[in-house]
């Protein structure tokens, strides 16, 4: 991430460190249909992997190894407390810009990052190389379809107050509008997700509010903008899901090259060509 936006999720995840069960819930509906038991016997890589809350799921579901990084200190040192009873997991201080991996790992997975920064492409792009033929890409990114509603009235707070305010001031405003959510979720609900929302302590909510108001940047993509991050890559999209009607799931698998033999002039001799 450029532009100071990782120190302020190195502020985020000092705070809210902690890994709870909700979490490995909200990771199997990010990359669904792709199930847990899928890293199993696998090495994947976790591009931005903040607290570690997603590799921990991956790790525990059985993956061969892993290799998980980010891009601020305080933000590795807690990943690094919360994977410890992992030797198979290596935690790494590195920006996904750099990482140079050719061809290592079965799956790659981005959740929550690529929306936050200058150069999805770039760092896609990155991804997709360091998968093995025939490996799996998953990315979970914001979409624009469903959230009108909170881009027309919250979203304008985020990119021209919160994002530009000391981080403890937004953690204060954050604190104030998880209690007024807390009084709006008592009111009878038709939206599932709304009805999901009750399921999360103060706390828990009081870290989405936050982590909503705190970025520089925000991209909110159409389904269109989604699949068009893989485009030109040698990768092909299996599944693009709405998830929860307010984000997108991409799950692309990397194109197998096949090599070729190319026969000598006594080969092709002997075979009569």
């Amino acid at each position: 991430m450029l532009g100071g936006t990782e120190k302020k999720f190195g502020y985020e995840w000092d705070i809210y460190r902690e890994i709870i069960p909700l979490h490995e819930k909200q990771f199997v509906e990010w990359i669904s249909p792709v199930p847990l038991s899928f890293f199993k016997g696998r090495r994947f890589l976790d591009a931005g992997c903040g607290i570690g809350r997603n590799s921990l799921w991956a790790l525990k579901a059985g993956a061969a190894s892993a290799y998980a990084f980010d891009y601020d200190g305080r933000t590795v040192r807690v990943a690094r407390e919360n994977l410890k009873d992992f030797p198979n997991c290596e935690v790494g201080f590195e920006s996904i810009y750099d990482i140079s991996f050719q061809g290592e790992f079965d799956i790659t997975f981005c959740i929550g990052v690529i929306h936050h920064l200058r150069d999805p492409k770039k760092a896609v792009e990155n991804l997709v190389a360091a998968l093995k033929p025939g490996g799996t890409l998953i990315l979970w990114v914001y979409a624009r379809e469903g959230n009108e509603r909170f881009l027309r009235f919250f979203d304008p707070l985020r990119k021209h107050v919160t994002s530009r305010i000391p981080p403890i001031i937004t953690r204060y405003i954050a604190i104030g509008l998880t209690a007024l959510l807390k009084v709006y979720l008592l009111f009878p609900h038709c939206s599932e997700y709304l009805k999901r929302l009750k399921e999360r302590s103060f706390r828990h909510a009081e870290a989405m509010v936050f982590d909503q108001l705190l970025p520089e940047i925000a991209h909110y993509w159409t389904r269109a903008e989604v699949a068009h991050l893989v485009e030109g890559l040698p990768v092909t999209i299996k599944h693009l899901t709405h998830t929860n009607g307010m984000s997108w799931t991409l799950i692309a698998e990397k194109a197998v090259v096949q090599t070729v033999r190319i026969q000598n002039s006594e080969d092709r001799i002997q075979n009569g060509i």
